[in-house]
């Protein structure tokens, strides 16, 4: 189980930390069955506490208890330190918002970035220059 944000190619990285996600039983048992979807995801920083906000998580099917809200509020498990960090990442102008989500163990784990959302001839370059190395390994690949 990993999944991607597919938005977070939109971003340059400056710093990547590993968080925690509390999640209820339902919801843990949806993400490993199900999946979910990552659009207009982000994360907000508040003094001690971080969140995931608008990550929506199916609900599970079997659950026998009506489930709560799909893109509820999710919280995340970070040290104090990294809080801080972020924090100060977030007087600066960076954007934090989630990579991926996965697990680790029996653990699940979201991947959140630092960075600068980038400007479009920035995007064009990365993809042009993907796209030279593509055709020499192509090239090359021919040759043999």
């Amino acid at each position: 189980m990993h999944y991607k944000n597919r938005n977070a190619s939109d971003y340059s990285v400056v710093e990547q930390f590993e968080a925690g996600l509390a999640l209820t039983g339902a919801e843990a048992k949806s993400l490993r069955t199900q999946g979910i979807s990552f659009t207009d995801s982000k994360i907000l920083v508040k003094s001690t506490l971080l969140t995931l906000e608008n990550v929506h998580i199916t609900p599970y099917i079997y659950a026998s208890q009506a489930t709560t809200d799909a893109t509820r509020s999710r919280p995340l498990l970070l040290n104090k330190s990294q809080i801080k960090k972020l924090l100060s990442y977030q007087k600066q102008k960076y954007a934090i918002y989630p990579i991926a989500i996965y697990r680790k163990g029996r653990w699940i784990k979201v991947n959140v970035g630092v960075g600068k959302r980038l400007k479009k001839h920035e995007k064009r370059k990365i993809i042009t220059d993907r796209e030279a190395k593509r055709q020499i390994q192509k090239r090359l690949k021919q040759k043999r």
